[in-house]
C-alpha cells in the first residue's frame, strides 16, 4: 500500500514524517527487515503506533516511503541524465546503469526489503514502471531497429536488490567487479553483440 495523499504538511507533522522514515531506515539497516516490526519503529522515531499506521498504512507502504525518499538523489540525477541531449544516448545508458547500481548497493537492506514485502515489486528501485521506461527509450534511441523493452527490462534484472545481495555479499564478488559487469552488458546490448533477442528470437538448434 503506497503512502495516503496527504494536505501540505505542518511542521510538527514533517518532523513525524522524517523521524519515522529515519528511524526505520537505521532499524532495516541494522537488523533486516525480519528484525523490525511496526512498534519497534515508532519507538525509535518517538511517535504513537497509531500515527505511523494512520500515516504509512502497514508496514509495506512505510517501506516504499522509505525507499522512495532514500532514491530522491538518485531520481534527481536520472532526470538530469536523461534529459540531457547535448550527451551521447549511449554514455547517458552507461551512466544511467553504473549510477542506478550504486544507488542500489548504497540502499541494498532497504531494496531488499521492498522487493520481499510488496507483491508487485520486482524491483530495483521504488518505481520500476518510471526507469524502466527512461532505460527503453534510451536504448531505442541507440538502437531504434532492436526490442528495446525487452533489453531495458534484462538490464534491470541484473540490479534487482536480491541479485546485487546475492553477487556481492553471499558470493563475495567485489562491488567494483558487479558493477563492471553489469555495464560490459549494457556496452554489449548498445553494440549488439549479444544474440538477437526479443519478439522474434528462436531456440537455436542443438
Amino acid at each position: 500500500m503506497a503512502e495516503r495523499p496527504e494536505r501540505p504538511e505542518r511542521a510538527d507533522a514533517a518532523r513525524n514524517r522524517a523521524a519515522i522514515l529515519a528511524a526505520a531506515a537505521r532499524l532495516i539497516g541494522e537488523h533486516g527487515l525480519d528484525g523490525v516490526n511496526m512498534a519497534e519503529v515508532a519507538v525509535a522515531a518517538g511517535v504513537g503506533k497509531g500515527t505511523l499506521f494512520r500515516r504509512f498504512g502497514d508496514r509495506e507502504g512505510l517501506i516504499q516511503a522509505v525507499v522512495a525518499e532514500g532514491a530522491l538523489a538518485w531520481r534527481a540525477e536520472a532526470e538530469i541524465l536523461v534529459t540531457d541531449v547535448d550527451r551521447p544516448a549511449a554514455e547517458r545508458v552507461i551512466t544511467f546503469v553504473g549510477t542506478l547500481f550504486d544507488h542500489v548497493l548504497a540502499s541494498l537492506p532497504l531494496i531488499r526489503a521492498l522487493e520481499r514485502v510488496s507483491a508487485g515489486s520486482e524491483s530495483c528501485d521504488a518505481d520500476l514502471a518510471l526507469t524502466h521506461r527512461r532505460l527503453a527509450d534510451l536504448i531505442a534511441q541507440v538502437r531504434p531497429d532492436a526490442d528495446a523493452d525487452y533489453l531495458a527490462h534484462a538490464l534491470l534484472a541484473n540490479l534487482r536488490g536480491e541479485v546485487v545481495h546475492h553477487l556481492v555479499r553471499r558470493l563475495g564478488l567485489p562491488a567494483r567487479r558487479v558493477r563492471s559487469g553489469v555495464m560490459a552488458l549494457a556496452r554489449a546490448v548498445l553494440t549488439g553483440d549479444l544474440e538477437p533477442v526479443g519478439r522474434g528470437a528462436t531456440m537455436p538448434g542443438l
